[in-house]
């Protein structure tokens, strides 16, 4: 059973999930082999016509057909190895020598991006990408409506070096029951950024970013992609949306087919730029209780993952990058896709 332990020297929360070495990835490690090494779709739990392997659907976007089965164009599933589990309780409790610990309630879902299991999201058409797009923010919302949960992070492993364990393009999803520090510590730094200057940290920046247009990857009318000034890792996109809106959830529907415009562009760069780096992705938003405060906007992070942090990088917190952002976004400005 998962299970959350308080890290006293960090004031953070560490997610224990045993389950998950049993996830498909460890027991190929066992095995001796390799993510290349796999069948295709013929040992795939995500294909259609395997629906029973996997546990049943949360949520569909069908043409009609019945659930659990195929005829399904996005798919949402419990993950089979979850870090956090819905059932549980999110009570603060201490044990008989007074460390803290929690059950591990939350909750972990996989979106299965379509039926195709070869194609990357970056070469899917717009609408499917709309589609992914429009089931995130659909399970966004409704497990927003648990009180239980405090933050829902949205995120995709693409390659092995970003933490994949099945070949099948999916994303994820977990629900927290604590807020994680470090999006305390973001949302703390916006909150103070607002009350002494009364606007919001990120539109500021988007602002400097635009007019400075050196890292200005693509622009549309409500979205800007951009690599930060300060950029942690080469190539580090942020999509940004151009009217302030603190939670995912808030996104009017009419703009998903423009963000995913934009999403399926940025992506599609990155994998002809720099033949189909692996990469982590997440949406970024606000905390429950904050959807309608105007101190933070969401935005999605795509981080390519080119290297591999060392002893530095973990033992001090700060990041070395190789490569300038401004370097970086002349060089994908440049790519034909």
């Amino acid at each position: 059973m998962p299970i959350l332990r308080f890290d006293a020297t960090t004031h953070d929360w560490v997610i224990f999930a045993p389950s998950r070495v049993r996830r498909p990835r460890e027991i190929r490690k066992e095995a001796g082999a390799s993510l290349a090494a796999l069948p295709e779709e013929a040992a795939c739990p995500f294909c259609p016509g395997k629906e029973s392997l996997t546990p049943p659907e949360i949520y569909a976007l069908r043409n009609g057909n019945s659930a659990n089965g195929p005829g399904w164009n996005v798919r949402v599933i419990p993950n089979k190895f979850p870090a956090l589990r819905i059932e549980e309780t999110p009570e603060r409790l201490e044990d008989d020598q007074g460390f803290r610990y929690m059950g591990g309630c939350g909750a972990h879902e996989v979106i299965i991006e379509s039926p195709d299991h070869r194609t990357a999201l970056a070469h899917q058409p717009v609408a499917q990408v709309e589609a992914v797009l429009r089931t995130l923010q659909a399970r966004f919302v409704d497990l927003m409506r648990d009180s239980r949960f405090q933050t829902i992070v949205l995120f995709k492993n693409h390659g092995e070096r970003a933490g994949t364990s099945l070949r099948h393009p999916h994303c994820q999803l977990i629900a927290t029951p604590v807020v994680p520090r470090l999006l305390r510590v973001r949302h703390q730094i916006a909150t103070d950024y607002f009350d002494l200057t009364g606007k919001c940290l990120y539109r500021v920046l988007l602002d400097l970013e635009t007019a400075a247009e050196r890292r200005v990857l693509l622009s549309n009318e409500h979205f800007v992609a951009v690599l930060p000034y300060a950029s942690h890792v080469p190539f580090e996109t942020w999509i940004l949306p151009r009217e302030p809106q603190a939670s995912f959830g808030s996104v009017p529907p009419s703009r998903l087919t423009s963000l995913a415009e934009m999403m399926k562009t940025v992506l599609l760069k990155l994998y002809v730029g720099l033949d189909n780096p692996d990469f982590n992705l997440t949406v970024n938003s606000c905390a429950r209780g904050d959807e309608d405060e105007p101190y933070f906007m969401w935005h999605i992070a795509i981080l390519p993952r080119l290297a591999t942090p060392a002893g530095f990088e973990l033992g001090s917190g700060m990041s070395i990058n190789t490569v300038m952002p401004e370097e970086a976004a002349e060089f994908l400005r440049e790519v034909r896709v």
